[in-house]
């Protein structure tokens, strides 16, 4: 049973942005998995390949979104900046044995889609019309 969905509303046009959005998808429907077996291990690794994956994503799309003088690239930076303190919270009560994974969830599969739909599909002119493909 699959718990998250890749939809073509999520595609921003840029492959190395989308293809970087849907292995985000892919880490939370492994997160969900992990979770209905409550394999521990698994849910770490999960949540360690999303904080490492997530800081390269992010720093991809912020070069992408410097280069092309994106007026909104610091407010965009900051959007992110809040997500990983977020996420490294959970990370830090999640190694000192807390069950945070149903909390983890919500916070990513609300902020992913809606970050996507609403923050990153906002640059998508902008990053083309400065002629970034």
């Amino acid at each position: 049973m699959a718990y998250v969905f890749w939809t073509h509303d999520l595609e921003t046009g840029f492959k190395d942005i989308d293809d970087q959005h849907k292995h985000l998808v892919e880490c939370l429907e492994q997160l969900y998995v992990a979770n209905e077996t409550n394999d521990r291990e698994k849910i770490g690794k999960v949540l360690e390949e999303l904080i490492f994956y997530t800081a390269d994503h992010f720093a991809y799309e912020e070069r992408m979104l410097e280069e092309a003088n994106y007026r909104l690239v610091d407010a965009h930076k900051k959007v992110h900046l809040n997500f990983v303190n977020k996420v490294l919270e959970y990370q830090q009560r999640f190694d000192n044995g807390e069950d945070v994974t149903n909390d983890m969830l919500n916070l990513l599969e609300g902020w992913l889609f809606r970050h996507i739909r609403i923050n990153d599909m906002g640059f998508v002119a902008d990053v083309k019309k400065a002629g970034i493909r």
